[in-house]
């Protein structure tokens, strides 16, 4: 008798191809859950570092507001911190962390933790209260002011954005020495 070879593929053989074929399509797949969790981790920290640079512009801002007042020739000087020095606003260079609102010029302390920035259906950052059109944001901006030196002629200012991306915490800090140009 003469045994004819058999067609086609054992178990085994039909295993390690659709083992191999899945091991080819999940790796590619996990590469690309990887990038997208990696762009929006990018996108969200590019949005905390404008937000970040926005405080310290603002803080620039009321600086350079009070020089002006000043030269203005009014009856009384401002200090120049007014209105983040307790005058004018809350007091805001004694360690605590405030939270600034460049769009409706507002100034709070922040009492335990800060509160989320919302975000408008225009796309602006701000402090107001949350509505339909006013949504919270995932980011929380608080700026520190912290003398420097004796003379309160020199004020560190820190801006520090922070958020959650996925399940993963991350934050951006800016700072910068401001000197009393008054």
């Amino acid at each position: 008798m003469i045994m004819k070879p058999t067609q086609g593929f054992t178990l085994v053989e039909t295993m390690v191809a659709i083992a191999i074929i899945a091991i080819s399509i999940v790796g590619p797949l996990y590469a690309l859950e990887k990038g997208v969790i990696a762009s929006y981790a990018a996108r969200d920290k590019l949005a905390a570092s404008a937000l970040a640079q926005e405080g310290l512009e603002y803080v620039h801002a009321i600086r350079d507001n009070n020089y002006l007042y000043n030269l203005s020739g009014p009856p009384s000087l401002r200090p120049w911190f007014y209105r983040l020095d307790g005058n004018g606003g809350p007091n805001c260079t004694n360690g605590a962390s405030c939270v600034i609102d460049a769009v409706y010029d507002t100034r709070t302390v922040c009492s335990q933790t800060c509160p989320v920035l919302r975000l408008s259906t225009t796309g602006v950052y701000n402090q107001a209260a949350i509505t339909s059109s006013n949504t919270a944001s995932r980011f929380t901006r608080s700026v520190k002011l912290t003398p420097v030196g004796a003379g309160n002629r020199e004020m560190q200012v820190t801006v520090t954005v922070s958020w959650k991306t996925g399940a993963v915490n991350y934050s951006v800090s800016v700072s910068e020495n401001l000197q009393d140009w008054l």
